[in-house]
């Protein structure tokens, strides 16, 4: 007899579509995949609804800050920030993420360990923990205050020179870090760096590769310039974060490579829209347009490449926005269909499959010896995109977490 069984649902793998079937669950792990109609502890009638691999977030900030400035970030407590992030991980479970990649904050790891120890509910973390930035880089934040200002509030880890990034890669991978994220060129939220502008040597981040290799994980690379994005690349980094400059050379240098592209489509077009309404700071506000503009057509060309394009929304505060905002991360898949010109199916493979193949975790599909990390849709998000916000339940680890919309389990 199987654990669970979930039944009768039009199924999408992760992959492809595989038709109306059933799906049986054992201690956490999908053992069986058939038409056959077996006896079950407890069971899910999908009827006429879509199942599908849980969605993953492959590029957040679980910050538990309000408003568009990252400023507040350092300096507004820690300990209540993860209050308020605790309640961000129920919001996400509800939206049908059952995996989130925190790409840089220092309490990411605390709510990694509060969700694998049962303390809290939520999504699954794959942690960062502190981003690593050289001095006068995307990760200050701001550049006015005294640099040792930056050092003591610690929302990056600051290193210049080869044997400074050794010592910072060590560091972030002793505090707990799942994976080392760089920030290798300047961005859009930081004060007086450019989104073009390279940022770490290619000497820099190979030494910080070589650390996370070390240890069987790999880099994360911020980078929207091309420059510093073909640096990072050529480095060894394996998932390339936002990417809005790239040229044509640089996508193919990806494909040989072997590194995946996160657009991260949401954030810039919350900042674009609503910037100013949700308090961004003045210099992101100014940089906005550039990149967004550029990124379908990055998007688009990647497609046309074979990159494999992963799903993240680059969220990293709550908004109050009625369309975009945490628990919509959704929206994502939407704008990948609407502006990056990728098919309803491919944007579901780019939040599960895609994702899960990145992320090197063993969810992501719906397969024999998975983990059990099952959304099921009342709706058809392969036929309409937009159809992804309709969630009816939500499995993780093979537990039913919700039901009908709400939030059933909290063991």
């Amino acid at each position: 007899m199987f654990d669970l069984g979930i039944k009768n649902g039009n199924v999408f793998s992760g992959k492809d579509n595989l038709g109306k079937t059933n799906i049986y669950v054992n201690n956490g792990k999908i053992v069986k995949i058939s038409k056959e109609n077996l006896e079950v502890r407890q069971e899910i009638d999908a009827k006429d609804m879509f199942v599908m691999p849980g969605l993953i977030d492959s590029h957040i900030h679980l910050s538990g800050i309000k408003g568009g400035s990252l400023l507040k970030i350092m300096f507004e407590k820690p300990e209540y920030r993860i209050l308020r992030a605790s309640k961000w991980l129920e919001k996400l479970l509800l939206a049908g993420f059952t995996t989130v990649r925190d790409c840089g904050d220092p309490i990411s790891i605390s709510l990694a360990k509060g969700v694998k120890d049962g303390i809290i509910i939520g999504p699954n973390i794959i942690a960062a923990g502190r981003p690593i930035t050289q001095t006068f880089g995307h990760g200050e934040i701001s550049h006015d205050i005294p640099l040792e200002f930056s050092e003591v509030l610690g929302f990056s880890e600051i290193c210049d020179g080869v044997e400074s990034c050794i010592h910072s890669a060590r560091k972030v991978l002793r505090e707990g870090s799942d994976f080392i994220k760089i920030f290798a060129t300047g961005g859009v939220l930081s004060q007086r760096d450019r989104p073009e502008n390279p940022q770490l040597t290619y000497e820099e981040i190979k030494s910080i590769v070589n650390e996370a290799e070390k240890i069987g994980t790999y880099v994360a690379a911020h980078a929207h310039g091309d420059k510093g994005a073909r640096i990072a690349i050529e480095a060894g980094i394996k998932t390339l974060e936002h990417g809005t400059m790239l040229k044509d050379d640089t996508m193919k240098l990806m494909i040989e490579k072997d590194v995946s592209l996160t657009p991260t489509l949401t954030i810039q077009e919350v900042i674009y829209k609503y910037g100013k309404q949700i308090g961004v700071d003045e210099w992101g506000l100014e940089k906005i347009t550039e990149v967004r503009n550029s990124i379908s057509s990055v998007v688009k060309k990647a497609k046309e490449y074979g990159i494999r394009i992963i799903t993240g929304t680059d969220l990293g505060f709550e908004t109050g926005l009625s369309d975009i905002d945490i628990g919509k991360n959704w929206v994502e898949l939407t704008l990948l269909v609407e502006r990056g010109g990728l098919t309803p199916k491919e944007a579901l493979q780019a939040a599960t499959y895609n994702s899960a193949l990145s992320l090197r975790i063993n969810s992501g599909l719906i397969d024999t010896d998975r983990n059990a990390d099952i959304i099921i849709i009342d709706g058809d998000p392969e036929e309409n995109i937009s159809d992804i916000a309709k969630i009816d339940h939500v499995i993780k680890n093979g537990n039913i977490i919700v039901e009908k919309g709400k939030i059933i389990n909290y063991s």
